[in-house]
């Protein structure tokens, strides 16, 4: 089982892309992961760029792979976004989802876009939740839930 571990040792928040799967793991300075494949060991299992976004981890055969904490706990893809950066990628999704719906594509990609762009609208709503201290119900009962009971 391939395993290669990555530390952040600067001052700032510094995004780990897992690749090719586009995944982002948030490291606080001084946070070290592990990312772990399943699969054979090889010469090269992973291959390493840092660049203006942060670090992408490229796994070069292995259909999957998980990031972990320097204390064994699972970090998945978003772990630690900050607000700035889903509402970023948020903006990117609707953009991508105007562009899909105006060139006609196919519905299954619209339906990817959309999707998406849904995924990303509703954990923008829960971060901003926790921001201000607010409980954040995902469901149809959210709106009985959170309303106003003056009037009892």
């Amino acid at each position: 089982m391939p395993k290669t571990r990555v530390k952040n040792d600067t001052e700032n928040m510094l995004c780990l892309w897992l690749e090719p799967w586009g995944s982002d793991h948030w490291m606080r300075p001084g946070e070290e992961f592990t990312v772990v494949t399943e699969g054979e060991l090889e010469e090269a299992a992973f291959n390493v760029v840092i660049h203006d976004q942060g670090i992408s981890v490229w796994v070069n055969t292995a259909n999957a792979a998980e990031v972990f904490d320097k204390n064994g706990n699972e970090a998945p893809c978003g772990h630690q976004r900050p607000i700035e950066a889903t509402r970023q990628f948020l903006a990117d999704a609707e953009q991508l989802l105007e562009h899909v719906n105006t060139e006609g594509r196919s519905p299954m990609h619209q339906e990817m876009a959309r999707t998406h762009y849904e995924r990303l609208r509703q954990e923008l709503a829960e971060a901003e939740a926790r921001q201000d201290g607010k409980p954040h119900v995902t469901d149809g009962v959210s709106s009985v839930l959170n309303s106003d009971n003056s009037a009892s």
